[in-house]
């Protein structure tokens, strides 16, 4: 049995690995908190929360967009995405963390409520009601900072334009 001082010791210094331990897991890499961070800002349409997961150099991949999107683009881009589709939703299915790097595996669903004008054309079209329901995979960079240096999104542009009724 120890004594006191050397149990308090003992506790202390337990404590402290613990506490370095959970630091150097933070600091090493991504982990499942990134992965709430990330599908609570899409989740909650609120453009500044989603926004904040980029760092300023960010550069996006997504189909829809001719070039891809940085930080000053990115914010029309998904504030359209919320006015076309103002009930969007993902559901992270699974994900998959590697260092500084996360896939997330999602379902996306939501209904065409409010115009959407096509990046590629520039073509506005009108809203028709029609639900999409389709899955998605995110291939996602973090910096040290936790914030996203690179995303490159994933999803099936036939599925969700026939879903949605663009096309036969």
């Amino acid at each position: 049995m120890l004594n006191r001082p050397h149990g308090v010791l003992f506790c202390a210094g337990l404590l402290l690995l613990c506490l370095l331990t959970s630091i150097s897991a933070e600091a090493s890499g991504v982990g499942p908190a990134d992965v709430t961070r990330w599908s609570d800002a899409w989740n909650s349409h609120n453009i500044d929360r989603v926004t904040a997961l980029f760092s300023p150099n960010t550069v996006v991949d997504e189909p829809a967009n001719p070039a891809p999107l940085n930080y000053k683009t990115l914010r029309p881009f998904f504030r359209m995405i919320f006015t076309a589709y103002p009930d969007f939703h993902i559901h992270v299915e699974d994900a998959v963390t590697d260092g500084w790097k996360a896939v997330t595996i999602e379902r996306v669903t939501g209904h065409w409520l409010g115009a959407y004008t096509n990046p590629a054309t520039g073509k506005t079209n009108k809203p028709n009601g029609h639900a999409f329901d389709h899955p998605g995979a995110m291939y996602i960079v973090y910096g040290s900072d936790h914030k996203i240096k690179l995303l490159r999104i994933f999803w099936d542009r036939v599925v969700v334009d026939q879903q949605l009724g663009l096309t036969p």
